[in-house]
């Protein structure tokens, strides 16, 4: 005979709808209480039917991950595998399941979640990118559909629920690193010119040379819109073409673009860091492997989507949950790419 729920009660000495309860992980059991009915559930065997209480509580216990629109480049990032790692895990741990939503454009990424949407398919969203403007940000709002971001939204940012690091800090943290290791001819190179992030970054860096009274030149900067290798190189010829105003170390936006510039510097007859020192971001396993070995902002990418799937599911739970921001910190990991001048 099948093991009920009513049966882990009994055996736990508590109500039915505790031990329902515990099975949801809901804040309201205490944890003493918690560890009882899952002693009874692993004593008696039972096995909770996840189907059935999605279908009594109309809920599907699933989360759509909505990726950056891309025709395959967002899934080479190491950034976005960890972070949607990190989902999936705290979504197991809860009992959620995880639902990708992609596009090679805009469109396709649209009606896809929409489809999402419609079929009920989902209990809500993480956004894992942000940019200046997102049909896709606005679609969900104007919905009304719970959803949460990785970065700080630009559209309706006192109305999201979202989790981000503080982006121009770690920027002019980066910059004063390379300021007092004695480089005062300092570029910045970013890509993606359409994410928040990128953005803030660069006003990070700007406002480092500000505060140290370094004049800003806007031809020691290079903003594209890709990273690859033939995008990269012309603009670094140019950067570097006058050995008297050539910068002496380079801010870049992201571990992987920071890999291909240190790649074409090397094509140029510029070895790192003792011609040019480098600092990027992300801590990836990029910065790891590359060589030399890569000095990068930790932006502690477990917390970010840990926190970003713990905080939407205490949303989609507690409907009346308030609107949270957090910022989570970062660190400067000092590696091989940085020389003092």
């Amino acid at each position: 005979m099948a093991v009920t729920i009513k049966d882990v009660a009994k055996k736990a000495g508590v109500a039915t709808s505790t031990v329902s309860r515990t099975i949801q992980d809901h804040s309201s059991i205490s944890e003493k209480t918690k560890i009882k009915v899952r002693q009874a559930m692993a004593d008696l065997g039972y096995v909770p039917n996840f189907s059935a209480q999605s279908l009594a509580s109309k809920t599907t216990k699933t989360i759509g991950v909505i990726m950056p629109v891309s025709d395959g480049v967002a899934f080479q990032n190491p950034f976005f595998l960890e972070v949607i790692r990190e989902i999936s895990k705290v979504c197991n741990e809860k009992h959620y399941m995880v639902s990708l939503a992609s596009g090679k454009d805009t469109g396709e990424l649209l009606e896809s979640i929409k489809m999402m949407a419609r079929r009920g398919t989902v209990d809500g969203f993480i956004v894992l990118y942000s940019t200046w403007e997102d049909q896709i940000i606005e679609y969900l709002h104007e919905a009304n559909l719970i959803y949460a971001m990785v970065g700080r939204p630009y559209l309706f940012e006192n109305e999201t629920l979202y989790v981000d690091n503080d982006n121009r800090l770690s920027g002019k943290d980066a910059t004063n690193y390379l300021l007092q290791k004695g480089h005062t001819q300092i570029g910045y190179v970013g890509d993606d010119l359409d994410q928040v992030v990128t953005i803030e970054r660069m006003a990070g860096f700007r406002d480092a040379l500000q505060e140290a009274g370094i004049a800003i030149n806007p031809q020691q900067s290079i903003l594209m819109t890709d990273s690859d290798n033939a995008t990269v190189t012309q603009p670094l010829e140019k950067l570097f073409e006058h050995q008297k105003t050539a910068p002496t170390a380079l801010v870049v936006s992201d571990d992987m673009l920071a890999v291909t510039v240190m790649q074409r510097l090397l094509m140029l007859g510029y070895q790192v860091p003792m011609d040019v020192s480098i600092i990027s971001f992300n801590n990836s396993i990029f910065a790891k492997m590359a060589y030399p070995k890569l000095t990068s902002i930790d932006i502690n990418v477990p917390q970010l989507g840990q926190q970003v799937a713990l905080k939407l599911i205490d949303k989609i739970e507690e409907k009346e949950a308030p609107f949270v921001k957090m910022i989570i910190p970062h660190e400067i990991i000092e590696r091989e790419t940085v020389a003092s001048k």
